[in-house]
């Protein structure tokens, strides 16, 4: 009898132990598969752009609506080498670039697009934005220039857009 009492003691205390290491915040098994949110974060922020994306720019936009700064914005979101000085230089040319912030590949690579442009000469504002938002502000045509991922919006029902759709081997 007493035996069994002990057995029942030890049983009751494991899985009320084990219980407790799979409730708490900082589980067992959390730490054995890396799925703390801190592991998840440094995953997404490593993860590297797959996939095409759509470079979308309003055409109604102030200093968007000229056909050459379109192309030259385009070009430079493709080319990774050092801008030269260009006539854009000369020129006041500001807009805001709309980005998922979700999409953490995306979002690294708008902040390098930014820095490119400004040694272009244009003055960028990064703006990040949920989908739905985002989605709303692109339909509405409440955007500049947005990038987002080629499945985000069926560019070609939109007016008054130019836009390009990259490779993400272009982007790197």
């Amino acid at each position: 009898m007493k035996r069994k009492l002990i057995l029942l003691a030890v049983t009751i205390v494991f899985l009320a132990g084990f219980g407790a290491l799979l409730h708490s915040p900082l589980s067992m098994i959390d730490a054995i598969t890396g799925a703390t949110p801190k592991a998840k974060k440094a995953a997404q922020a490593s993860a590297q752009l797959e996939g095409s994306y759509v470079l979308g720019i309003n055409m109604m936009s102030d200093g968007l609506d000229n056909e050459n700064t379109r192309n030259k914005l385009k070009e430079l979101a493709l080319d990774d080498s050092e801008t030269n000085e260009t006539d854009l230089m000369k020129t006041d040319i500001s807009f805001r670039l709309y980005v998922s912030e979700t999409d953490y590949p995306l979002v690294s690579y708008a902040k390098k697009l930014c820095d490119r442009l400004k040694q272009a000469g244009f003055s960028v504002d990064l703006k990040e934005y949920s989908n739905t938002m985002m989605l709303s502000r692109v339909v509405s045509g409440k955007y500049d220039v947005f990038l987002a991922s080629d499945d985000f919006i069926d560019v070609t029902t939109l007016t008054q857009m130019d836009y390009m759709i990259m490779d993400s081997e272009e982007m790197r």
